[in-house]
């Protein structure tokens, strides 16, 4: 049985207008939205993009070196923290520091204190960008021992005309021996960062080296062989050889610009 279908009302022209009105501003709607939404969208991504835009031209932010004040300070040097060993100064025992793991990546180890404050520095140094890796900590006299002789065979073979006894002066300005090395007591650390995995002067022309030159003494540690006071270190400049000497000395002893062997010196002409 055939049902017929109802004519559809026709619309008048004002409700087509009406309809094409409403249709209009519908789509006008729609499109100022995504305007705004790109608009929005892009604005986002410029704010994100200029500090780095910036970043990359004006280049990395410089660590400022911090100034500090020896006011009130009082050396004690008998203070096991600032123990020296050197040529001058050889190991009259064998040290036995107790010691922690003070870089979980490479396994190092440092006296306790040592090893904390370390923990610390490095954990510092990650938040600014900077990654630092303890690649050399503690060593037993044996380690010590081993270092200096492969230094030395690597050095007569390079310069066999030399005598032994110049190839060993020239290797202990560089690596010492084990009874006149500072590695023994757990208070040193080699520093390097990825960007520099060599123990090389290069060290000193990365943000590793810029960041613990301004920062390492809040943390306690110093630059043990600076290079402009190798004559009275005895040892060839080591932009990656630090050493811990506790928060106030470290801070005393960079403000003052000397040597740990100079800084003694001083304070023991005091007493």
């Amino acid at each position: 049985m055939n049902q017929q279908r109802t004519p559809a009302k026709r619309m008048s022209y004002r409700e087509w207008k009406i309809r094409k009105c409403l249709r209009l501003a519908r789509n006008w709607v729609l499109f100022l939205a995504a305007c705004g939404g790109a608009v929005a969208l892009m604005s986002t991504g410029i704010l994100w993009l200029l500090p780095k835009a910036h970043a990359l031209i004006a280049g990395p932010v410089p660590f400022a070196a911090r100034a500090y004040s020896a006011d009130g300070y009082v050396c004690d040097t008998d203070d096991a923290r600032l123990v020296v060993v050197n040529a001058n100064l050889p190991l009259e025992s064998e040290p036995a520091p107790e010691l922690a793991v003070a870089d979980d990546a490479t396994g190092e180890q440092l006296e306790t204190e040592a090893a904390a404050a370390y923990r610390s520095m490095a954990e510092a140094a990650q938040a600014a960008g900077v990654e630092l890796n303890l690649v050399t900590g503690w060593q037993d006299a044996d380690t010590r021992t081993a270092a200096y002789e492969a230094l030395l065979t690597a050095y007569q073979a390079e310069n066999s005309r030399l005598t032994g006894e110049t190839a060993a002066a020239h290797t202990a300005s560089l690596q010492p021996t084990a009874s006149t090395s500072e590695q023994g007591t757990g208070y040193c650390a080699d520093i390097l960062s990825p960007d520099c995995t060599e123990r090389s002067e290069a060290f000193a022309e990365t943000r590793a080296y810029e960041w613990l030159t301004a920062y390492a003494a809040d943390y306690g540690f110093i630059l043990r062989w600076p290079e402009e006071r190798q004559s009275a270190t005895g040892m060839v400049y080591a932009p990656w050889h630090w050493r811990y000497v506790g928060v106030e000395n470290a801070r005393a002893i960079r403000e003052s610009g000397l040597s740990l062997e100079e800084f003694l010196a001083l304070e023991r002409a005091k007493q």
